[in-house]
């Protein structure tokens, strides 16, 4: 049964220095452009650190609340790099608690790891590049070397072999960092920070720089029904009036240019594969540009979303969403972590300690640990949970929330009758 909210906010603000950690990781990991992994081992160290000390349903309320906070800082770009972190480090940090044995804890990481990456992988092949291009591809470079399988079986098992090698190692990576790290809690590291007041302005640091002319349920109804079509066909009738929307769209949301940088260059990279892949593969080219620009799409109608809401949209999407489902387990739990982390601008300076400090480690577990856990109880014992975040002014739907709805179901189904 969940806690009643007095005893459950005591809980949470035990650990939201902890979550606000893990948020500054996972945001550092996905913008550094080499060793995103190293740099997100220390947001699974300090969820670990949670659900060891109050529990999986606290532990996996800061993991949601930290993913969440940082798609509302960056949008959708690279949210593949912490994710499985978030997912597996409350578990690591439960099964520690109990004694579990080394192989038990590498086998529940692995197995999460294995799903992730199984799943960001077929949407790549299936959604992305295609199956037929991804394969004629893998024909093209390895199809002439004997004994090698070929076709959509042969690239499906050298994909598989790849994820299993990956798989295990940073599983053990992983598991090892984690347990150095639990287990050198006690004693204070060398060269630790002592705990500082927060920086000047971090109270008004959720302050709404940003004045969203949507309201964010409508913006975010519209990205999911330009999303839907976007995954049901590759129709250029479909793509051309997603793009119209979203052309319209973008130069009335009044956007926030932040997570544009990052969007443009996920929309080049998947785009930029899809098309790689069909070329040389030699793959139907008219299908290879449809995929290619329906990739691009895809990540633009998200960071459109992120832009045309804001940073606190997205977290009162993420807000309302989880009042909703509160009776699942953890899903109250994110609702207060996510209430006390704040705006993303106190994250950058964390950030980058952070980024500075794993820097040069080798990629060690015994060096990793030591160099993560001297930054996380730095960083966790100088937070401050700021005062609450004043109300958004878009609360209502007001008639251009409408037109923007009513103007993506109508050009989409119209595509849709017409193709």
């Amino acid at each position: 049964m969940p806690m009643h909210d007095d005893q459950l906010a005591l809980e949470v603000d035990g650990q939201a220095g902890l979550a606000h950690v893990a948020t500054a990781s996972f945001v550092a990991s996905r913008v550094v452009p080499t060793g995103g992994y190293a740099v997100a081992l220390a947001g699974g160290v300090a969820l670990a650190r949670a659900a060891q000390r109050a529990g999986a349903r606290i532990g996996y309320g800061a993991s949601i609340a930290a993913m969440l906070q940082s798609t509302a800082v960056l949008g959708p770009s690279r949210i593949s790099i912490p994710l499985t972190q978030a997912a597996s480090a409350p578990l690591i940090g439960r099964l520690h608690v109990r004694g579990a044995r080394l192989a038990t804890q590498i086998g529940a990481c692995a197995a999460i790891r294995a799903t992730d990456q199984a799943l960001f992988t077929m949407f790549y092949i299936w959604i992305v590049g295609g199956i037929g291009a991804y394969a004629a591809t893998y024909d093209a470079l390895f199809g002439a070397i004997p004994g090698v399988p070929e076709g959509a079986v042969g690239a499906l098992l050298l994909t598989a072999l790849v994820l299993v090698v990956w798989t295990v190692g940073a599983s053990i990576v992983q598991v090892l960092t984690y347990r150095a790290a639990l287990r050198g809690w006690t004693a204070e590291p060398p060269d630790v920070v002592a705990p500082a007041p927060a920086p000047a302005g971090a109270a008004t640091a959720r302050a709404h720089p940003h004045r969203p002319r949507f309201d964010p349920r409508a913006a975010a109804l519209a990205a999911i029904v330009a999303f839907g079509a976007l995954l049901a066909t590759t129709a250029w009738v479909v793509l051309g009036a997603v793009s119209a929307w979203l052309a319209v769209a973008w130069l009335t949301a009044r956007a926030d240019p932040a997570p544009l940088r990052g969007g443009l260059a996920l929309a080049g990279l998947l785009g930029g594969g899809a098309l790689t892949f069909g070329l040389i593969g030699g793959f139907d080219l008219e299908l290879t540009l449809q995929r290619s620009l329906r990739a691009i799409l895809l990540v633009l109608v998200a960071t459109w979303l992120r832009a045309a809401v804001g940073e606190h949209g997205v977290r009162e999407i993420a807000r309302r969403s989880l009042r909703r489902v509160r009776r699942v387990p953890a899903m109250a739990e994110a609702a207060h972590v996510l209430d006390r982390l704040g705006a993303g601008g106190a994250l950058g300076a964390s950030g980058r300690a952070l980024v500075a400090q794993v820097q040069g480690v080798r990629r060690r577990p015994a060096p990793l640990a030591r160099a993560v856990l001297r930054w996380v109880v730095a960083e966790s014992g100088r937070f401050q949970a700021p005062p609450p975040a004043p109300a958004l002014p878009l609360l209502r739907a007001r008639w251009r929330d409408r037109a923007l709805v009513a103007g993506v179901i109508a050009l989409v189904t119209a595509a849709v009758l017409v193709q």
